[in-house]
């Protein structure tokens, strides 16, 4: 099958995607991307191996009768552009991740003929895929959850969110190597998901900065403030490795004991996948708080421990962190809790799944 991916924005959609795109071009199917030119896809993609397609669209306007018309007439335009690439690529199935840029591809499709699939991540699905949902060919959840949600006849599947094998691959002693740590001290890894985020980069500058702490920080700015937290802090203190953005995750992983991390759909399914005790800080700048949602599933499980952003109290938070690492055996059982509710093979399971639907 000639197999385009649709979407992006943000890692919480252009991973998943690129996981199932592995999976389906392991099986001999040609797979090529469509996204943003001004995203993160357009750079990951072809990293990648992908063939990528750059697409304009708007996004959706949040008031006023005059922008949302112009947004229809915007969005109409994008469509037009996306059929017409889509049959000159004589595309024969669209794989849609969500993100705003997903909608004009798979209206697109839709009006071709092309067989339309969407994979929703969280809890609380976006606008877009809300949309495409209504004419979609078939749903593929995370959450069972969000199927009453997404409107529309298309059958639905709860398969997870799919991880890209490679971030379950990495070596310990190698990554810490890679990073200049000590194999003498815990590490704890902080990350702000694939573009960074300020209140977690905050908690890290905090812990940098603490006298004789007894664990490592890995920490993961995100391009978006890797120029503002090298100032911030100055010289790196011994125990810390200060990076920009990491695109060898499993490296990162490896490196680490625990994980401080926003709650995102992506980032839970690798840490579960792993096995790795988190303490998590979901973002509250995300539909129907679905962030918080994902994280108080895991908390209840055992699996991680949850702070909210609002009232936020870093000192207490690096204390908790500092009580866990000193705890062996209350990280193991946070370790086997969120093991248990790791799924591994979610890329090939949809790959043969849309075979079996849509193969010849």
């Amino acid at each position: 099958m000639r197999v385009i991916l649709a979407g992006g924005g943000t890692g919480g959609h252009v991973y998943p995607a690129l996981a199932m795109g592995d999976a389906l071009r392991e099986r001999g199917h040609h797979v090529e991307y469509m996204g943003d030119p001004d995203r993160l896809e357009s750079r990951v993609a072809p990293e990648r191996g992908y063939t990528f397609h750059p697409l304009r669209a708007p996004k959706y306007p949040r008031g006023g009768l005059s922008g949302k018309a112009r947004f229809a007439f915007s969005l109409l335009g994008a469509t037009w552009r996306a059929r017409g690439k889509l049959k000159e690529l004589n595309a024969e199935l669209i794989l849609g991740v969500g993100g705003y840029i997903s909608a004009p591809t798979i209206l697109a499709a839709w009006t071709l003929g092309i067989p339309r699939v969407i994979h929703e991540a969280n809890l609380a699905p976006g606008l877009a895929n809300r949309l495409c949902a209504k004419v979609a060919s078939l749903v593929l959840l995370t959450y069972e959850q969000s199927g009453p949600r997404l409107g529309g006849p298309a059958v639905k599947h709860t398969v997870g969110c799919p991880v890209n094998p490679k971030v379950l691959q990495g070596d310990r002693e190698e990554a810490l190597a890679h990073y200049g740590l000590s194999p003498d001290q815990p590490v704890l890894l902080m990350m702000g998901g694939s573009l960074g985020a300020a209140t977690l980069n905050a908690v890290a500058l905090a812990a940098a900065r603490m006298q004789d702490r007894p664990w490592q920080l890995l920490w993961i700015t995100g391009p978006r403030y890797h120029e503002e937290a090298s100032r911030d802090l100055g010289q790196v203190p011994p125990g810390v490795a200060l990076v920009d953005y990491e695109n060898q995750m499993g490296r990162a992983y490896a490196a680490a004991d625990i994980v401080l991390a926003r709650a995102g759909s992506s980032t839970l399914s690798e840490i579960t996948a792993l096995g790795k005790p988190a303490v998590l800080i979901p973002s509250p700048n995300v539909t129907d708080n679905h962030q918080e949602a994902n994280a108080r599933g895991l908390e209840h499980l055992g699996a991680v421990m949850v702070f909210v952003e609002k009232g936020l109290d870093i000192n207490r938070t690096l204390d908790r962190i500092t009580q866990l690492l000193r705890q062996p055996s209350a990280l193991q059982s946070m370790s086997e809790a969120s093991r248990a509710q790791g799924k591994t093979q979610v890329a090939e399971q949809v790959a043969e799944l849309l075979e079996s639907t849509f193969g010849k």
